[in-house]
């Protein structure tokens, strides 16, 4: 049989968790949405990818370059699945959401939350797998007034700027020339392995897909990164960043912004502030260069859990209406509900401890 006292204990105890349940339910269904305070910033710069992306698409069709099938919302930056550029496989779904204007809302709510202000200095790594969330990235700069140093790499996933007639650095050129973005172009690279060029289908369908990506290289003007170590290419680009960068920003895969070594998969996605364990090999990327150094990093590489995460539609057809979608709000919740429920659940403890003493 059981003791007066444990079966009062056991009372008081169960009655504790039925008020910290009950606090819950309330605490949860009672939250409510509030627009974030920087919402202005946020539509500014969904407006301005919005823009450029329609600017691009009629470059797109001046050129009389196809849509692919797999468009769905038509606006002819999604490349084809294999060409002389792409370097590795990529997810279909993922390219098409990457393109909503709601990623420059996205990249603002973490310039913000990362703490910087106008004149503050990024750094922007791009590969050619999502040119959208390059151009988010330079929008959102934009919007907030910030100095952007960009290199970009030739190479991109199946489905981004896989175009060698329209790739990364066209999209760099329409967010120049149309006025969308002031930035530094401060180094191009050709992607691929080990970042000296190259296509998945080099020998298969085209050959010589390297040179190619040199020769685009080269008709940019930049400066070439170009190396026969990756840790030099990382070197180089840490050189041509500076040393005052204020946040980077990693876009794709690229392996001297991701690295090559069994730790690049354990660096979070989205911001990151608290990186994981750093390792000390030196092909360890501009990721963890920069974390190193107590610079704050945004990782952009899994489209789904950015979308996911920050209360944004995964594969929109058609895209959300600009200011509509979770990441332009916060969610709140009743502290006081929360207080008093704690505070009850603690004085039923206590007075179930005391009951318990008594029935000794």
């Amino acid at each position: 049989m059981i003791p007066a006292r444990e079966r009062i204990g056991r009372l008081w105890l169960l009655a504790a968790i039925i008020v910290l349940l009950a606090g819950c339910i309330l605490t949860y269904t009672t939250r409510h949405e509030e627009d974030n305070p920087y919402k202005d910033l946020q539509v500014e710069a969904a407006t301005i990818m919005r823009d450029a992306e329609a600017y691009m698409k009629d470059e797109i069709l001046e050129r009389g370059i196809a849509i692919e099938a797999e468009d769905l919302n038509q606006t002819g930056l999604l490349g084809p699945e294999f060409t002389q550029l792409t370097t590795t496989p990529g997810n279909i779904d993922a390219k098409r959401t990457s393109l909503s204007p709601d990623f420059a809302a996205l990249l603002v709510r973490y310039y913000v939350q990362a703490g910087l202000e106008e004149g503050d200095v990024i750094a922007i790594g791009s590969s050619g797998s999502f040119p959208g969330l390059l151009v988010a990235s330079l929008a959102a700069g934009q919007a907030m007034g910030l100095e952007m140093r960009v290199i970009a790499s030739l190479g991109a996933s199946m489905h981004g700027a896989t175009r060698p007639e329209y790739n990364i650095f066209d999209f760099i050129n329409a967010m120049d020339e149309g006025g969308f973005a002031d930035f530094d172009l401060v180094g191009v690279s050709a992607g691929g392995p080990n970042d000296q060029g190259g296509g998945l289908m080099d020998g298969i369908l085209w050959f010589d897909t390297a040179q190619l990506s040199l020769d685009l290289c080269a008709e940019t003007g930049a400066h070439l990164i170009y190396h026969d170590s990756l840790e030099d290419s990382i070197q180089e680009r840490l050189e041509l960043y500076g040393d005052d960068v204020d946040l980077f920003v990693s876009i794709g895969g690229a392996s001297p912004n991701c690295g090559t070594s069994s730790y690049t998969l354990n660096f979070p996605n989205g911001l990151v502030t608290d990186p994981p364990t750093i390792p000390t090999t030196p092909e360890r990327g501009l990721n963890y260069e920069y974390a190193a150094r107590g610079v704050p990093v945004v990782n952009l590489l899994n489209v789904r859990g950015l979308a996911n995460d920050n209360g944004m539609t995964y594969d929109p057809v058609p895209f959300d209406e600009i200011g509509e979608s979770g990441v332009y709000k916060e969610t709140e919740y009743n502290l006081w509900i929360v207080v008093v429920t704690l505070a009850a659940a603690f004085a039923i403890l206590i007075v179930g401890w005391k009951r318990g003493r008594e029935a000794r």
